[in-house]
């Protein structure tokens, strides 16, 4: 019964050093992260609204892996790129990986409620969360993409078109920020995606 009860303790350790060591190896091939500081409390800040302007919860991007980027309905360069390689993404992880993609519109004003409708069903992939949300203003949303992420935004004079990064980034269960990445990085961001989603369901089953 003893020498039982020691196997058993000895394997449940053993088992839980693979996971341990896992971990390590997943998390030892990874970037380094954008800030050590968690996406969630500092995007909290910025006020966000759905397609149906209601504000926007974070809460059910929250333990899970996210793919983040932004975007305008209007663009017809970076953004159909960007865009094509966030759904691309989606489609590739199993069906019960802990993820999500969320789109922010540079172009509040012009990206309705309906327009940002339209132009999700284009990229949407089945059975998986995709959030399109509005800051409460152009100026907020760039704000947003500039002191958040660090990317560029803006308007150039006598121009309508908005002048933003070819940039997503991946959000770990725990809030770390990766990235950014460009569209054409698919094969960097797919093993990196990977890796963060194995990570998330380890935490959660620990």
């Amino acid at each position: 019964m003893h020498g039982s009860a020691a196997w058993l303790y000895g394997a449940l350790g053993g088992a839980a050093l693979i996971v341990g060591g896992i971990a390590w190896y997943e998390h030892m091939h990874l970037p380094r992260p954008v800030s050590s500081e968690p996406l969630w409390p500092r995007l909290s800040a910025y006020s966000l609204f759905d397609a149906q302007g209601k504000a926007f919860s974070l809460s059910p991007l929250q333990n899970r892996v996210v793919i983040l980027a932004f975007i305008y309905t209007r663009c017809s360069s970076v953004c159909p790129r960007l865009s094509a390689t966030m759904r691309d993404l989606l489609a590739g992880i199993d069906q019960d990986a802990p993820a999500a993609a969320l789109s922010i519109s540079l172009d509040p004003a012009q990206d309705t409620g309906a327009t940002l409708t339209t132009y999700a069903s284009a990229y949407a992939v089945p059975g998986r969360l995709w959030y399109y949300v509005r800051p409460e203003s152009q100026s907020h949303a760039f704000l947003l993409a500039r002191e958040v992420f660090r990317l560029t935004a803006a308007k150039l004079p006598g121009q309508e078109d908005i002048l933003h990064n070819d940039a997503f980034f991946l959000i770990s269960c725990t809030g770390e920020v990766y990235g950014p990445y460009a569209s054409t990085d698919f094969d960097k961001a797919q093993k990196h995606l990977q890796k963060l989603i194995r990570l998330c369901k380890g935490s959660s089953a620990g």
